[in-house]
């Protein structure tokens, strides 16, 4: 039996829980598919935005190599080179209004004096290669920078890889050149990376070097004629030049320099001194590419090798190089400070014969590093560095800065002064703006090492010093002086370019046999939404304030001018959605708020924030503690007496102040204390462009998370001049870079 029970279907305002409902009669909210139909709508809309001026295309190559295969025919293999037009990715660089600021169209020459004598070395535009170029009267030059490195694409397990080829121009500022998230490179080309299995193992290696010099040409075809005729281009400044792209310079490590020189890699790619005699200071000048070229073709048409074809070590190719317009391939090889300088010469070799040198080995190294005194910018090795298994770039620089520190005293004094000289070198290469008296800085440092670097022959660590890194030091001032400093070549740019252009894009691809193809696809619809959000950036930000206006780009670090009305595109790269634009209502990040300085942030540029030349937090975080309180914790023997002869000083001329200061400071007597203080150190151009934030720490030791822990205590180390004696009229004080610690 069932009852069914009636239940009140009318709410207590008399409208009824579930009314009754009338079908419309017409056709309604029509459905579109399935959740897969939906993103190839949305895929196909983002296709529909506009896209850049060079698009992909393919070339195949295909390999007939001397293996026979089992049908008795030579085993083939097909390749494949996916490409764009470099004249066209020139011509998007020249044009891109985000560059307007940052692009020079003229070479320049810099001075630190008004005599002239003096030169400055920074951006390519003040090098020598540029203001020598012979090109027509009126020419605009575009100086053509490649990168090309191979990286692996699979983890954990797969031989997936991808090759790919950069490019960007010298016209551009480094400052933004470097930057990824301004785009100032772009991806020229994915090079095939071909296992070769048809030749030989003998011939595998020649043959690989063929086809990179193959699809290398492939790439700079659009250069030959355009780097002899030029090509009329709108620029980021609205006005037509006629552009000349010509290969400046080529970034790589050293394998891949022999591979682009088409040497063997025990030859140095650049110049062509003998193997057995690259560990000695012997200038030699750089390799002429015509007479290379002719060896080559000589060697090509099946003639007798040439004795300079085994003097330099090169390889029986068609360089890509050959006939490219006012190029220079061996003086456009740049220095590679990451691989040659921070991994080779430090790691692999310095900090090795120093360890040995040293009384202890290992243990007394680890030992050291382990006592070296804490900063906020150094590395603390709390463990040494013997168990470190993988490095870096960031633990090579960490122990640089502290690592004379470390071998100072250990053992001979030769052995300090060979460290001294290479640390020195390679804190000169870092340079982001060079002199000429800085030049002949980083040639004595070079000069230096090869004068004390026989003590390691002595003791039995080093043979010989004929490895290609160390010789490719000889290089560095040459190319400075040529194509400008060498923070703007630096390998670590493209190895982080890796990551937008190959990695992200094989995670996007389903890393099948197609998996380029969908690589290039995922890498234009990335362009043109980063090109779409740009665009309507600025179209907000000027209907926002149709007046001039400030943009403050946390991500850039510091405040970048936004676009007038009228103007064809925004003033500066990187000015994104990632930019914080000041909406009514919302409070400024640029004006100190009523909250304190707590909430200001640490831009170094701004001097509002800076009016006093520190800063320190709004509260103190110890607000009472007295005098012997101070001396116990702090160990501060003689705070009272500093702090009574700082009062008197500040109180010169002020009858109110002296007689606060008269005040006797006793041990009861209570202040209160900051346990940290904000430094700005002026810019250095050499160093950074814009001002330095140093942090001064004094923590005492307290006690740590669980209860049989502490915390030790946090205390800087600070080096001051004494204004007393520095500001002497009678004995002025003039800074001796041989005695840095003097005044």
């Amino acid at each position: 039996r069932v009852e069914i029970e009636e239940v009140v279907d009318v709410e207590a305002g008399g409208l009824p829980r579930r009314p009754w409902i009338e079908d419309f009669p017409g056709p309604a909210a029509a459905t579109f598919g399935t959740a897969e139909t939906t993103s190839h709508t949305f895929f196909k809309k983002i296709d529909q935005l506009p896209g850049g001026m060079a698009g992909w295309t393919l070339e195949v190559f295909e390999a007939e190599g001397d293996m026979v295969g089992e049908d008795g025919k030579p085993k083939k293999e097909r390749v494949e080179l996916w490409k764009r037009d470099a004249v066209e990715c020139v011509r998007e660089l020249m044009g891109n209004p985000s560059f307007r600021d940052s692009l020079r169209y003229t070479p320049e020459r810099q001075y630190a004096d008004a005599e002239g004598k003096t030169r400055i070395f920074s951006n390519m535009m003040t090098g020598n290669w540029w203001w020598d170029m012979k090109v027509p009267e009126g020419a605009t030059v575009a100086p053509i920078i490649l990168a090309s490195d191979k990286t692996t694409l699979s983890r954990m397990s797969g031989d997936k890889s991808a090759w790919p080829v950069y490019l960007t121009i010298g016209n551009i500022d480094k400052e933004v050149r470097r930057k990824p998230s301004a785009h100032a490179t772009v991806l020229l080309g994915y090079l095939p990376v071909a296992k070769l299995d048809c030749f030989s193992e003998k011939r595998r290696s020649l043959e690989g070097y063929r086809l990179f010099h193959k699809c290398m040409r492939a790439l700079m075809e659009p250069l030959f004629e355009a780097g002899t005729t030029g090509v009329l281009m709108t620029c980021a400044d609205g006005q037509v030049r006629r552009v000349y792209p010509i290969l400046a310079a080529y970034i790589a490590d050293h394998p891949e320099q022999a591979l682009v020189a088409a040497c063997q890699e025990n030859y140095c790619p650049k110049c062509p001194v003998e193997p057995n005699k690259r560990g000695e200071p012997v200038y030699s000048c750089l390799k002429d590419p015509e007479r290379v070229t002719a060896v080559l073709r000589k060697v090509s048409a099946g003639g007798e090798k040439p004795p300079e074809f085994s003097d330099w070590g090169l390889r029986a190719v068609e360089p890509f190089w050959d006939g490219l317009p006012h190029a220079d391939i061996f003086s456009a090889l740049t220095p590679d400070i990451l691989h040659q300088l921070h991994k080779g010469v430090f790691k692999d070799h310095l900090v090795s014969w120093a360890t040995k040198a040293i009384e202890g080995g290992e243990a007394e190294i680890d030992r050291r590093f382990k006592a070296m005194f804490r900063h906020s910018d150094l590395r603390h090795f709390r463990n040494g560095i013997s168990l470190i298994s993988q490095w870096t770039g960031t633990e090579y620089k960490g122990m640089e800065k502290v690592f004379l520190g470390v071998v100072a005293g250990a053992g001979d004094e030769r052995v300090t002064r060979a460290v001294r000289a290479v640390l020195d070198f390679i804190y000169y290469a870092h340079f982001e703006t060079h002199t000429d008296e800085t030049l002949h800085g980083l040639h004595r440092a070079w000069r230096g090492y090869h004068e004390y670097k026989d003590i390691f022959v002595e003791l039995e660590i080093r043979e010989h010093f004929n490895f290609p890194k160390g010789h490719s030091t000889e290089h560095y001032e040459l190319s400075i002086r040529t194509v400008g400093t060498a923070d703007g070549y630096s390998t670590e740019h493209p190895e982080r370019l890796h990551i937008d252009f190959a990695k992200l894009a094989y995670g996007a691809s389903n890393k099948q046999s197609s998996y380029t193809k969908q690589m290039t696809r995922w890498l234009d619809r990335q362009e043109a939404v980063t090109r779409f959000t740009r665009y309507l950036d600025w179209a907000a930000r000027t209907a926002t304030h149709p007046g001039p206006a400030t943009t403050f780009n946390t991500a850039e670090g510091g405040p970048s001018p936004s676009f007038h009305p009228g103007s064809s595109g925004p003033a500066r790269a990187g000015s994104s959605l990632s930019g914080t634009r000041l909406q009514p209502g919302a409070p400024s990040t640029f004006l100190p708020s009523d909250s304190g300085e707590d909430n200001l942030n640490d831009d170094p540029s701004d001097d509002l924030q800076w009016r006093r030349g520190f800063r320190v937090a709004k509260v103190p975080p110890f607000p009472s503690l007295s005098i012997t309180q101070i001396v116990n914790d702090f160990g501060t023997t003689h705070f009272a007496w500093c702090l009574t002869d700082y009062l008197l000083k500040r109180s010169v001329g002020d009858p109110v102040r002296t007689k606060h200061a008269m005040t006797q400071i006793g041990g009861a007597t209570r202040v209160a204390v900051y346990k940290q203080c904000k430094v700005r150190i002026p810019a250095m151009r050499q160093v950074s462009a814009s001002p330095v934030v140093d942090i001064i720490h004094a923590s005492p030791s307290h006690p740590g998370p669980s209860p049989l822990t502490t915390v030790p205590a946090y205390m800087s180390t600070i080096l001051a001049r004494d204004p007393a004696v520095v500001g002497i009229a009678a004995a002025p004080m003039v800074f001796d870079v041989k005695k840095p610690l003097y005044g």
